[in-house]
Protein backbone atom coordinates (compact mmCIF):
# COMPACT_ATOMS: atom_id res chain seq x y z
CA UNK A 1 0.00 0.00 0.00
CA UNK A 2 1.73 3.00 -1.13
CA UNK A 3 1.38 6.67 0.42
CA UNK A 4 -0.86 7.73 -2.50
CA UNK A 5 -3.50 5.64 -1.54
CA UNK A 6 -3.70 7.10 2.21
CA UNK A 7 -4.14 10.33 0.64
CA UNK A 8 -6.61 9.40 -2.07
CA UNK A 9 -9.18 7.80 1.26
CA UNK A 10 -8.14 11.02 3.23
CA UNK A 11 -6.35 9.36 5.73
CA UNK A 12 -3.65 12.18 6.40
CA UNK A 13 -5.83 14.80 6.13
CA UNK A 14 -5.05 17.89 8.33
CA UNK A 15 -1.93 16.42 9.03
CA UNK A 16 1.38 17.76 8.27
CA UNK A 17 4.86 17.49 9.02
CA UNK A 18 6.21 15.24 12.51
CA UNK A 19 2.55 14.58 12.54
CA UNK A 20 1.82 13.17 8.81
CA UNK A 21 5.01 11.37 9.42
CA UNK A 22 3.97 9.62 12.70
CA UNK A 23 0.72 9.09 11.08
CA UNK A 24 2.18 7.03 7.97
CA UNK A 25 3.93 4.88 10.28
CA UNK A 26 0.86 3.70 11.98
CA UNK A 27 -1.21 3.14 8.48
CA UNK A 28 2.18 1.37 7.07
CA UNK A 29 1.96 -1.27 10.49
CA UNK A 30 -1.63 -1.75 10.18
CA UNK A 31 -1.42 -2.07 6.28
CA UNK A 32 1.46 -4.38 6.69
CA UNK A 33 -0.80 -7.00 9.01
CA UNK A 34 -3.26 -7.33 6.27
CA UNK A 35 -5.81 -4.13 6.83
CA UNK A 36 -7.51 -3.29 3.93
CA UNK A 37 -7.71 0.75 3.33
CA UNK A 38 -11.73 0.70 4.14
CA UNK A 39 -10.99 -0.65 7.53
CA UNK A 40 -8.16 2.00 8.07
CA UNK A 41 -11.12 4.90 6.96
CA UNK A 42 -13.97 3.21 9.22
CA UNK A 43 -11.45 3.08 12.24
CA UNK A 44 -9.71 7.10 11.57
CA UNK A 45 -13.16 8.22 11.44
CA UNK A 46 -14.30 6.44 14.66
CA UNK A 47 -11.02 7.49 16.71
CA UNK A 48 -10.21 3.72 16.28
CA UNK A 49 -6.73 3.43 15.16
CA UNK A 50 -5.08 2.72 18.25
CA UNK A 51 -7.38 0.36 19.24
CA UNK A 52 -7.15 -1.27 15.79
CA UNK A 53 -2.92 -1.73 16.20
CA UNK A 54 -2.62 -2.70 19.90
CA UNK A 55 -5.91 -5.56 18.65
CA UNK A 56 -3.19 -6.21 15.54
CA UNK A 57 -0.02 -6.21 18.11
CA UNK A 58 -1.87 -8.57 20.33
CA UNK A 59 -3.11 -10.82 17.79
CA UNK A 60 -1.27 -13.30 15.37
CA UNK A 61 -3.11 -12.91 11.82
CA UNK A 62 -5.73 -15.49 11.72
CA UNK A 63 -5.37 -18.25 9.38
CA UNK A 64 -6.75 -21.43 10.39
CA UNK A 65 -10.21 -22.90 10.86
CA UNK A 66 -11.36 -25.22 13.49
CA UNK A 67 -11.04 -28.22 10.64
CA UNK A 68 -7.51 -27.14 10.19
CA UNK A 69 -6.89 -27.22 13.95
CA UNK A 70 -8.28 -30.55 14.02
CA UNK A 71 -6.28 -31.84 11.08
CA UNK A 72 -3.01 -30.25 12.27
CA UNK A 73 -3.06 -31.95 16.47
CA UNK A 74 -4.89 -34.97 15.75
CA UNK A 75 -7.74 -33.76 18.00
CA UNK A 76 -11.18 -34.01 16.60
CA UNK A 77 -13.39 -31.16 15.68
CA UNK A 78 -16.10 -31.69 18.42
CA UNK A 79 -12.90 -31.97 20.94
CA UNK A 80 -11.24 -28.97 20.07
CA UNK A 81 -14.75 -27.03 20.26
CA UNK A 82 -15.07 -28.14 23.98
CA UNK A 83 -11.27 -27.09 24.88
CA UNK A 84 -12.07 -23.94 23.72
CA UNK A 85 -15.35 -23.54 25.25
CA UNK A 86 -13.37 -24.90 28.62
CA UNK A 87 -10.49 -22.19 28.67
CA UNK A 88 -12.94 -19.63 27.22
CA UNK A 89 -11.69 -19.38 24.35
CA UNK A 90 -14.39 -18.54 21.24
CA UNK A 91 -16.04 -21.44 19.35
CA UNK A 92 -16.81 -20.30 15.48
CA UNK A 93 -18.64 -22.43 13.54
CA UNK A 94 -16.76 -21.35 9.78
CA UNK A 95 -14.41 -19.00 8.94
CA UNK A 96 -10.41 -19.31 9.58
CA UNK A 97 -10.66 -17.12 12.71
CA UNK A 98 -7.36 -18.87 14.70
CA UNK A 99 -4.11 -18.88 14.80
CA UNK A 100 -0.76 -21.43 14.87
CA UNK A 101 -1.29 -20.44 18.50
CA UNK A 102 -4.50 -21.83 19.51
CA UNK A 103 -3.16 -25.06 17.92
CA UNK A 104 -0.27 -25.15 20.39
CA UNK A 105 -3.94 -24.58 23.24
CA UNK A 106 -5.06 -27.94 21.36
CA UNK A 107 -1.55 -29.43 21.82
CA UNK A 108 -1.68 -29.22 25.17
CA UNK A 109 -4.90 -30.91 25.95
CA UNK A 110 -3.51 -34.46 24.05
CA UNK A 111 -0.32 -33.14 26.76
CA UNK A 112 -2.50 -33.47 29.35
CA UNK A 113 -3.77 -36.52 28.48
CA UNK A 114 -1.00 -38.36 27.77
CA UNK A 115 -0.27 -37.96 31.63
CA UNK A 116 -3.00 -39.79 32.25
CA UNK A 117 -5.15 -36.84 33.91
CA UNK A 118 -9.43 -37.70 34.23
CA UNK A 119 -10.54 -36.28 31.82
CA UNK A 120 -13.58 -35.00 33.54
CA UNK A 121 -11.74 -33.26 36.00
CA UNK A 122 -9.22 -31.80 33.55
CA UNK A 123 -11.78 -30.23 31.74
CA UNK A 124 -13.40 -28.35 35.08
CA UNK A 125 -9.54 -27.16 35.96
CA UNK A 126 -9.83 -25.82 32.08
CA UNK A 127 -13.22 -23.97 33.05
CA UNK A 128 -12.11 -22.49 36.47
CA UNK A 129 -8.27 -21.29 34.61
CA UNK A 130 -10.67 -19.95 31.82
CA UNK A 131 -12.40 -17.85 34.39
CA UNK A 132 -9.98 -16.66 35.86
CA UNK A 133 -7.91 -15.99 33.00
CA UNK A 134 -10.89 -13.49 32.21
CA UNK A 135 -10.88 -11.76 35.30
CA UNK A 136 -6.82 -10.90 34.85
CA UNK A 137 -7.39 -10.06 31.44
CA UNK A 138 -10.11 -7.58 32.59
CA UNK A 139 -7.75 -6.18 34.62
CA UNK A 140 -4.59 -5.53 32.38
CA UNK A 141 -7.63 -4.25 29.99
CA UNK A 142 -8.72 -1.43 32.43
CA UNK A 143 -4.99 -0.48 32.65
CA UNK A 144 -4.68 -0.47 28.11
CA UNK A 145 -7.69 1.17 28.43
CA UNK A 146 -5.94 4.77 30.36
CA UNK A 147 -3.36 4.49 27.52
CA UNK A 148 -5.53 4.46 24.72
CA UNK A 149 -8.40 7.28 25.71
CA UNK A 150 -4.65 9.11 25.85
CA UNK A 151 -3.46 7.88 22.29
CA UNK A 152 -7.50 8.24 20.77
CA UNK A 153 -7.10 11.52 18.50
CA UNK A 154 -3.17 10.17 18.34
CA UNK A 155 -3.08 6.98 17.14
CA UNK A 156 0.93 6.93 16.80
CA UNK A 157 1.37 7.00 20.66
CA UNK A 158 0.23 3.82 20.59
CA UNK A 159 2.60 2.89 17.99
CA UNK A 160 5.07 3.88 20.19
CA UNK A 161 4.26 1.00 23.17
CA UNK A 162 2.54 -1.63 20.97
CA UNK A 163 5.69 -3.72 21.41
CA UNK A 164 5.47 -2.82 25.07
CA UNK A 165 1.78 -4.41 24.78
CA UNK A 166 3.37 -7.49 23.11
CA UNK A 167 5.91 -7.89 26.10
CA UNK A 168 3.20 -6.90 29.11
CA UNK A 169 1.26 -10.47 27.71
CA UNK A 170 4.50 -12.53 28.12
CA UNK A 171 5.02 -11.21 31.38
CA UNK A 172 1.79 -11.82 32.90
CA UNK A 173 1.99 -15.20 31.31
CA UNK A 174 5.12 -15.18 33.67
CA UNK A 175 3.74 -14.10 36.26
CA UNK A 176 0.50 -17.02 35.65
CA UNK A 177 2.72 -19.91 35.39
CA UNK A 178 4.62 -18.81 38.36
CA UNK A 179 1.75 -18.27 40.57
CA UNK A 180 0.28 -21.82 39.48
CA UNK A 181 3.50 -24.16 39.87
CA UNK A 182 3.53 -22.21 43.59
CA UNK A 183 0.00 -22.90 44.02
CA UNK A 184 0.10 -26.94 43.18
CA UNK A 185 2.97 -27.30 45.48
CA UNK A 186 0.94 -25.43 48.49
CA UNK A 187 -1.45 -27.87 47.70
CA UNK A 188 0.76 -31.07 46.79
CA UNK A 189 2.46 -30.09 50.43
CA UNK A 190 -0.88 -29.62 52.33
CA UNK A 191 -1.97 -32.71 51.04
CA UNK A 192 1.27 -34.40 52.10
CA UNK A 193 0.98 -32.63 55.93
CA UNK A 194 -2.59 -34.29 55.68
CA UNK A 195 -1.93 -37.77 54.89
CA UNK A 196 1.04 -37.32 57.58
CA UNK A 197 -1.76 -36.74 60.51
CA UNK A 198 -0.37 -36.98 64.11
CA UNK A 199 2.92 -37.50 62.99
CA UNK A 200 2.89 -33.75 62.03
CA UNK A 201 3.77 -33.32 65.64
CA UNK A 202 7.33 -34.34 65.36
CA UNK A 203 8.10 -32.19 61.90
CA UNK A 204 9.72 -28.93 62.85
CA UNK A 205 7.31 -26.17 63.94
CA UNK A 206 4.21 -28.07 63.82
CA UNK A 207 1.83 -27.23 66.34
CA UNK A 208 -1.73 -26.73 66.86
CA UNK A 209 -3.86 -24.19 65.84
CA UNK A 210 -6.78 -22.63 64.23
CA UNK A 211 -7.01 -21.51 60.66
CA UNK A 212 -10.03 -19.16 59.77
CA UNK A 213 -10.51 -18.61 55.87
CA UNK A 214 -13.05 -15.59 55.50
CA UNK A 215 -14.24 -14.59 51.43
CA UNK A 216 -16.60 -12.26 50.28
CA UNK A 217 -20.08 -13.69 49.10
CA UNK A 218 -21.21 -13.51 45.49
CA UNK A 219 -17.60 -11.75 44.54
CA UNK A 220 -17.76 -13.56 41.02
CA UNK A 221 -21.01 -12.36 40.05
CA UNK A 222 -19.81 -8.95 41.16
CA UNK A 223 -17.28 -8.86 38.73
CA UNK A 224 -19.57 -9.38 35.80
CA UNK A 225 -21.21 -5.97 37.21
CA UNK A 226 -18.19 -3.94 38.21
CA UNK A 227 -15.53 -2.85 37.05
CA UNK A 228 -11.95 -4.40 36.99
CA UNK A 229 -10.83 -1.60 39.28
CA UNK A 230 -13.53 -0.96 41.08
CA UNK A 231 -13.45 -4.72 41.99
CA UNK A 232 -9.97 -4.91 42.54
CA UNK A 233 -10.98 -1.72 45.45
CA UNK A 234 -13.35 -4.08 46.77
CA UNK A 235 -10.84 -6.85 47.36
CA UNK A 236 -8.18 -4.01 48.54
CA UNK A 237 -11.01 -2.95 51.46
CA UNK A 238 -11.06 -6.44 52.49
CA UNK A 239 -7.25 -6.32 53.42
CA UNK A 240 -7.49 -3.66 54.81
CA UNK A 241 -10.19 -4.28 57.43
CA UNK A 242 -8.18 -7.32 58.06
CA UNK A 243 -4.84 -5.49 58.31
CA UNK A 244 -6.58 -3.00 60.87
CA UNK A 245 -8.36 -5.97 62.79
CA UNK A 246 -5.84 -8.74 63.33
CA UNK A 247 -4.09 -8.44 66.25
CA UNK A 248 -1.74 -10.93 67.87
CA UNK A 249 -1.91 -13.70 68.85
CA UNK A 250 -3.62 -14.25 65.57
CA UNK A 251 -1.89 -13.78 62.17
CA UNK A 252 -2.94 -12.82 58.75
CA UNK A 253 -1.23 -14.81 56.33
CA UNK A 254 -2.31 -13.74 53.38
CA UNK A 255 -5.32 -12.53 51.10
CA UNK A 256 -5.98 -14.37 48.08
CA UNK A 257 -8.60 -11.92 45.76
CA UNK A 258 -11.89 -12.13 47.46
CA UNK A 259 -10.50 -13.95 50.51
CA UNK A 260 -8.42 -13.62 53.73
CA UNK A 261 -6.69 -16.63 55.62
CA UNK A 262 -6.04 -15.90 59.49
CA UNK A 263 -4.20 -18.51 61.85
CA UNK A 264 -4.03 -18.55 65.89
CA UNK A 265 -3.01 -20.86 68.55
CA UNK A 266 -5.57 -19.18 70.59
CA UNK A 267 -9.31 -20.30 69.44
CA UNK A 268 -10.90 -17.34 71.46
CA UNK A 269 -8.65 -14.85 69.68
CA UNK A 270 -9.38 -16.44 66.09
CA UNK A 271 -13.11 -16.80 67.24
CA UNK A 272 -13.20 -13.18 68.16
CA UNK A 273 -10.90 -11.59 65.13
CA UNK A 274 -13.32 -13.28 62.96
CA UNK A 275 -16.62 -12.12 64.06
CA UNK A 276 -14.69 -8.27 64.24
CA UNK A 277 -13.80 -8.55 60.44
CA UNK A 278 -17.30 -10.47 59.85
CA UNK A 279 -19.03 -7.17 61.65
CA UNK A 280 -16.64 -4.51 60.27
CA UNK A 281 -17.25 -5.54 56.53
CA UNK A 282 -21.14 -5.40 56.97
CA UNK A 283 -20.62 -1.83 58.24
CA UNK A 284 -18.35 -1.30 55.56
CA UNK A 285 -20.95 -1.78 53.15
CA UNK A 286 -18.83 -4.21 51.68
CA UNK A 287 -20.32 -7.56 49.79
CA UNK A 288 -21.39 -9.97 52.30
CA UNK A 289 -18.15 -11.79 54.28
CA UNK A 290 -18.76 -15.24 55.63
CA UNK A 291 -15.96 -17.25 57.89
CA UNK A 292 -14.79 -20.66 58.40
CA UNK A 293 -12.78 -22.11 61.41
CA UNK A 294 -11.14 -25.58 61.48
CA UNK A 295 -8.50 -26.74 64.20
CA UNK A 296 -5.51 -28.85 63.94
CA UNK A 297 -2.13 -29.83 63.62
CA UNK A 298 -0.24 -27.60 60.84
CA UNK A 299 3.16 -26.54 59.66
CA UNK A 300 4.43 -23.06 58.89
CA UNK A 301 6.77 -23.08 55.72
CA UNK A 302 8.13 -20.01 53.71
CA UNK A 303 5.34 -17.82 55.51
CA UNK A 304 2.62 -20.05 54.57
CA UNK A 305 0.58 -22.87 56.60
CA UNK A 306 0.09 -26.41 55.48
CA UNK A 307 -1.83 -29.26 56.96
CA UNK A 308 -5.31 -30.67 57.33
CA UNK A 309 -6.87 -27.54 59.10
CA UNK A 310 -5.56 -25.11 56.04
CA UNK A 311 -7.78 -27.56 53.81
CA UNK A 312 -10.77 -27.82 56.45
CA UNK A 313 -11.43 -24.03 56.60
CA UNK A 314 -11.23 -23.25 53.31
CA UNK A 315 -13.84 -26.15 52.60
CA UNK A 316 -16.03 -25.00 55.63
CA UNK A 317 -15.74 -21.45 54.58
CA UNK A 318 -17.79 -22.61 51.02
CA UNK A 319 -21.00 -23.76 52.99
CA UNK A 320 -20.96 -20.79 55.31
CA UNK A 321 -24.13 -18.65 55.22
CA UNK A 322 -23.40 -15.20 54.53
CA UNK A 323 -22.52 -12.82 57.58
CA UNK A 324 -22.10 -15.90 59.72
CA UNK A 325 -18.67 -17.78 61.23
CA UNK A 326 -19.10 -21.21 60.85
CA UNK A 327 -16.36 -23.70 62.65
CA UNK A 328 -15.49 -28.04 62.62
CA UNK A 329 -15.89 -29.53 65.99
CA UNK A 330 -12.71 -29.79 66.61
CA UNK A 331 -12.57 -26.06 66.83
CA UNK A 332 -15.91 -25.38 68.89
CA UNK A 333 -14.54 -27.78 71.64
CA UNK A 334 -11.64 -25.91 71.97
CA UNK A 335 -13.79 -22.48 73.04
CA UNK A 336 -15.19 -21.45 76.32
CA UNK A 337 -18.97 -22.05 75.86
CA UNK A 338 -19.34 -19.32 78.44
CA UNK A 339 -18.35 -16.90 76.30
CA UNK A 340 -19.19 -18.03 72.98
CA UNK A 341 -22.64 -19.56 71.89
CA UNK A 342 -23.03 -22.34 68.97
CA UNK A 343 -25.50 -23.60 67.26
CA UNK A 344 -25.05 -27.29 65.32
CA UNK A 345 -25.88 -26.85 61.54
CA UNK A 346 -25.43 -31.00 60.97
CA UNK A 347 -23.33 -32.98 59.67
CA UNK A 348 -22.00 -31.93 56.09
CA UNK A 349 -19.80 -33.71 53.29
CA UNK A 350 -16.68 -31.24 52.33
CA UNK A 351 -15.61 -31.87 48.49
CA UNK A 352 -11.81 -33.55 49.58
CA UNK A 353 -12.50 -34.33 53.03
CA UNK A 354 -13.58 -38.46 53.35
CA UNK A 355 -15.87 -38.29 56.70
CA UNK A 356 -19.04 -35.68 56.95
CA UNK A 357 -18.11 -32.79 59.41
CA UNK A 358 -20.42 -31.54 61.66
CA UNK A 359 -20.21 -27.66 61.79
CA UNK A 360 -21.42 -25.13 63.97
CA UNK A 361 -22.52 -21.61 63.99
CA UNK A 362 -21.27 -19.33 66.26
CA UNK A 363 -21.48 -16.19 68.03
CA UNK A 364 -20.46 -14.29 71.57
CA UNK A 365 -22.25 -14.18 74.43
CA UNK A 366 -23.57 -10.90 75.59
CA UNK A 367 -22.45 -9.67 78.64
CA UNK A 368 -24.48 -9.26 81.80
Amino acid sequence: MQLHDFERAGLLDGLSGSDRTARVGVLNTLAGEGVSIEELRTASYENQLAHLLLEHALAPKSNRSIDEISQMTGVTVEDVRRWFRAIGRGVSEDGKYYTDADADLVRGLEQYRELGLDESGMFAAARALGRNISTVADSAGAILQERLEAARDHPELALRYAVEVRRMVDFQAQILGHILAANLRHQLRSDAVGIAGDSNLHMRGAQEVGVCFADLVGFTLLGERVAPGDLGRVAERLDRLATEIVQPPVRLVKSIGDAVMLVSPNSAALADTALDLVQAARTEGLPPLRAGIAWGTAVPSGGDWFGRPVNMASRVVSVAPSHEVVVTGDFYDELDTGEFWGETLGRHRLKGIGAPQELFEIGRRSVA
